[in-house]
């Protein structure tokens, strides 16, 4: 069965990239043969190329990096690229509800699965003319939880017989507490076991909200100087993010990575974990940090499907600092972290089940996907 997905910037923390990469190697890639379609990485962020093809993508293909500029690039594209079994399309924007129709103009045969990764509100008149789009031209959709899918497909397709929760699933092959690798992160950036760690994972953008959270932990170190702060990752926020931490006087209490490959032992290193989103569909870095055994304290515009542990707590952003600050003291958890797996296995996060479901989709879809002719790459 040949498949397309269309994804989003290749970068090495992005949750899309993440997702594809974490599903493809537990797929039986021998059934199914991956190409992507997807934008270079920003000028300065690590790319994820390299990654997905171990993972088992067979040919990337690039696109624009703007939302508009995509559609007229899709009818070229599609008319030399239009023997696929399946496309499936990760999705953020309202603007790709037009571009599934000129998918399904150019490729009658293919069934169209769309995938919704976001939640961004506030709801708009455009997100819900959207809505129809979408639902007129795609076969399938698939919400990384039932905020997402409602978001961007419509308030009741939860209530639909071709819509299904894709969890962002993770590996507990490699997620999970690891007592020396939380000594050995601690030890290299000079983390006592008398210091509480804070952490965060991810990009450097907007939507993360890292100004913020240094608001929050500035308010946490205050009253309680013993707190360190441990960023991974990096993005187009950079320069703010340096100007906030030396304006706030945090250069001594915050410690920045950089990229890192080996993100569960960060993760395990971390007494809790830090997601002040301003928007999220389900984020994978918090099924990752409560596969490690982390607490998580984690904004209201994180939608809860994710929370299954009881390792999380959400604020609202309009919370004081002060709460957040008395917030991460309490449900920090100094040492060596639980496993939680008993739970997220039962709510699906474990990698391989996520990945048997993604096939038994692709092959009802398909149920017997005739031999075609390889497209010219």
């Amino acid at each position: 069965m040949r498949i397309l997905m269309i994804g989003s910037a290749l970068t090495v923390n992005g949750g899309i990239q993440r997702y594809i990469q974490n599903l493809l190697g537990s797929m039986d890639l021998a059934r199914y043969t991956v190409d992507l379609l997807a934008t270079h990485a920003p000028e300065g962020v690590p790319s994820g190329e390299d990654a997905l093809r171990a993972a088992g993508v067979r040919r990337i293909y690039w696109m624009p990096g703007d939302d508009k500029q995509r559609l007229f690039f899709y009818p070229g594209f599609f008319r030399q690229h239009k023997d696929y079994d399946i496309i499936h399309f990760h999705t953020t924007s309202k603007v790709n509800a037009l571009a599934c129709g000129v998918i399904r103009h150019a490729c009658p045969g293919a069934k169209l699965i769309v995938h919704s990764h976001i939640v961004y509100p506030p709801m708009t008149l455009s997100w819900q003319i959207a809505h129809r789009f979408y639902q007129r031209w795609a076969d399938y959709f698939l919400g990384c939880s039932v905020a997402a899918g409602r978001f961007v497909f419509g308030d009741h397709i939860d209530e639909k017989p071709n819509f299904a929760v894709a969890c962002n699933a993770v590996d507990k092959g490699r997620f999970h507490p690891d007592a020396a690798a939380r000594a050995d992160i601690r030890a290299r950036y000079g983390v006592a076991d008398t210091d509480r760690l804070a952490g965060f994972v991810g990009r450097y953008n907007h939507q993360k909200n890292l100004l913020y959270l240094l608001d929050i932990f500035a308010a946490t170190h205050a009253a309680d100087p013993a707190w360190k702060l441990m960023l991974v990752g990096g993005g187009e926020d950079k320069p703010a993010v340096d100007g906030k931490i030396s304006t706030l006087g945090l250069g001594e209490a915050v410690i920045q990575t950089g990229v890192q490959d080996n993100v569960p032992a960060y993760m395990n290193a971390f007494d809790l974990f830090l997601l002040p989103s301003e928007f999220e569909g389900s984020p994978v870095t918090l099924v990752e940090a409560q596969g490690c055994g982390v607490p998580c304290l984690a904004s209201t515009n994180v939608p809860a499907d994710g929370s299954v542990t009881g390792l999380v707590e959400f604020l609202p952003l309009s919370a004081p600092f002060a709460r957040w600050a008395d917030t991460a003291r309490r449900i920090a958890d100094c040492g060596v972290h639980q496993s939680r797996w008993d739970r997220l296995e039962a709510a699906g996060y474990e990698l391989g089940t996520a990945a048997r479901r993604m096939e038994a989709l692709y092959d009802a879809l398909v149920p017997a996907a005739a031999p075609r002719k390889e497209a010219a790459p």
